[in-house]
């Protein structure tokens, strides 16, 4: 008997897996301030969650190398290099990626911004509107509700299941 269409559209997008690069902030140490510290607690979790799925998630605090100078271009380089690229707008290293992103189509076509909706004025939000304007998907999250109660993993997690949908059709 064939098998049923759900399941075989779940196991053939399933065996796509992305690399994928989340910024924001480190998650070690754990920061002193409530809502920095539940941003990291976020990008920990979803990095975990896409790890669990068999996605290669990687900090790009993972991937550099200090050694090599000019850390601003690896990071550059990671993002052009990898599928897909998660990032928490709003310590001052996803700032400076939310640029990069903003300035590139290529790299908003591939990119998820995440950016408490409180913030929503200013330089760094018209960077993510500019990324949004090339591609990127960018969500206003509400604070603290979004963030702890897993809805931006569940905004995160359907912006993956949807780039493997685009990657089992080209």
């Amino acid at each position: 008997m064939p098998k049923d269409i759900r399941e075989l559209i779940k196991e053939s997008l399933d065996t796509i897996k992305l690399n994928i690069s989340i910024f924001g902030p480190q998650v070690d140490p754990p920061s002193t301030d409530e809502r920095t510290c539940n941003l990291q607690l976020k990008r920990a979790q979803i990095r975990d969650k896409l790890t669990g799925l068999g996605h290669n998630a990687r900090y790009a605090e993972e991937l550099v190398d200090p050694s090599l100078g000019n850390v601003l271009l690896q990071e550059e380089l990671i993002m052009r290099e990898y599928d897909l690229i998660i990032t928490l707008v709003g310590s001052p290293g996803s700032i400076i990626e939310t640029g990069f992103i903003a300035r590139n189509p290529y790299l908003a076509q591939k990119a998820q911004l995440f950016m408490d909706a409180a913030h929503t004025g200013g330089l760094v939000a018209e960077a993510c509107r500019l990324a949004e304007a090339m591609g990127a998907f960018f969500k206003e999250y509400e604070y603290p509700k979004d963030l702890v109660d897993c809805h931006l993993l569940g905004f995160a997690l359907a912006r993956v299941a949807a780039v493997q949908t685009m990657r089992y059709l080209i």
